[in-house]
Parts: structure tokens; C-alpha cells; sequence
């Protein structure tokens, strides 16, 4: 009876992993493109930096941290709002980066947590993302180039 019983719940919860599966590869995939985006914008402004960019595809770090992310959003605000936050990260990987201003204002944000840009920021601290960018960034030396007030001035240029 145990086998039975254990059986019954893999099956049942199954569907709903390789939901949770699913949204990950597409929020990895959305990712992973609107990263190189933005560094063919960078380097379109500053070519120099072409050798600074950190590897934006992701590893099983990227994986654990970000699926924490989607498991906070869906707790907090529900599996639609975790999609939908996934495909606002979609759309916003679908456009050519043009401006650091552009970069600023792109919003992949859902409206249901539009005002919840803190909630968004705890879940990628606690859940490490912002740390493994940042450790990224400096160890690709993208990092230091950006605190540089010649560089930044190229990037930002109009």
C-alpha cells in the first residue's frame, strides 16, 4: 500500500515539475538572450569591452538561484504572475538595445507587481542572483570597466 501511495504522488506532482521545468528553461533561455543584447550594445559603444564580458550562459548556480526567484514570486503572488514575469523577460529579450536609457526603462515586470520592485530585489538577494551577477561581472573585469567615467560616457551617449 505504501509503493501505491508513493507512486500516486509522483504522479500527481510530476506535471507540475515539469511545469516548474519549463518555466525555468524559458526564463533561462529569455535570460541568456537579453544578456547578449545588452553586451552587443555594450561593445557596439565601446568595442574594448568585447573582451571583458562574463559567460551569460547559466550553470546549476544560475539555475538554483533563479528557480528560488520564480518559487518567491509564485508563493508570494501566484503561478500567473511567476509566467508572467517570465514572459515579460521574453518580450523584453526579443528587442535590440539601443540606449542605456532604454536598458533602464525596459520593464520585464508584470503589472501585478508593478510597485513590487522591492519584493522582486529581496528574492534575487536572498535567492543569490544579484550576488552571482555581481561576482560575474567583477571576475570578467565588466565591472571595473563600467565604473569608468570615459566608458560610461561612451555607453551613455546618445
Amino acid at each position: 500500500m505504501k509503493i501505491f501511495f508513493r507512486l500516486c504522488v509522483v504522479l500527481l506532482t510530476l506535471p507540475l515539475t515539469v511545469q516548474a521545468d519549463e518555466l525555468l528553461d524559458r526564463l533561462e533561455s529569455a535570460t541568456e538572450l537579453l544578456s547578449k543584447h545588452q553586451a552587443a550594445f555594450y561593445v557596439s559603444r565601446v568595442p574594448e569591452l568585447k573582451d571583458k564580458m562574463p559567460a551569460w550562459e547559466w550553470d546549476d548556480e544560475n539555475r538554483t538561484a533563479s528557480q528560488c526567484v520564480l518559487q518567491g514570486i509564485e508563493t508570494k503572488k501566484g503561478r500567473k504572475v511567476a509566467e508572467a514575469y517570465v514572459v515579460g523577460i521574453e518580450k523584453d529579450a526579443q528587442l535590440e538595445i539601443t540606449s542605456m536609457n532604454q536598458l533602464s526603462e525596459q520593464s520585464s515586470i508584470p503589472d501585478e507587481l508593478k510597485g513590487e520592485d522591492q519584493t522582486i530585489y529581496n528574492l534575487m538577494e536572498s535567492c543569490k542572483t544579484l550576488e552571482i551577477s555581481a561576482i560575474r561581472l567583477q571576475e570578467s573585469g565588466l565591472w571595473d570597466a563600467m565604473m569608468d567615467r570615459t566608458i560610461m560616457d561612451r555607453l551613455m551617449a546618445e
